[in-house]
């Protein structure tokens, strides 16, 4: 992206980062932070993160597909009810974990770059296919 610092890129969004396994989770938090976003989180299951949601200003979320409870479709809907974006991170293929067109679905492992781009046109309500991984 041209003109724009991507080390600012999420300068004052607030981001849930979701994520089961310890490094993943602080790799996300780390780069979120140094792009300007305000980490909440990161929470390890769908039960904690379900809990937060409710009381939390989330502008978007950072999800895990398969979490250390079970997979995040739960979570996904109750996003969804609240209107919160989200991107869905994972390790199996984008087909068997994506339920619509319009989620955005990332393949692990993610360049930081194209993460901090699908959360922003996320958060901008564009559709996934302005990116491309």
């Amino acid at each position: 992206m041209e003109g724009t610092n991507p080390l600012k890129e999420l300068e004052g969004y607030r981001v849930m980062v979701v994520e089961d396994q310890p490094l993943q989770a602080i790799d996300y938090c780390d780069l979120l932070a140094e792009a300007g976003a305000v980490v909440v989180g990161p929470f390890r299951s769908v039960a904690d993160a379900l809990s937060c949601i409710d009381g939390a200003q989330i502008d978007v979320a950072l999800l895990d597909y398969a979490l250390a409870d079970q997979n995040s479709e739960r979570l996904q809907n109750a996003l969804e009810r609240r209107q919160i974006p989200f991107v869905l991170l994972s390790g199996y293929p984008p087909v068997l974990v994506r339920r619509n067109e319009g989620q955005h679905v990332l393949s692990k492992p993610v360049p930081p770059d194209l993460l901090r781009i699908a959360l922003k046109t996320a958060c901008r309500g564009e559709p996934p296919q302005s990116i491309t991984h």
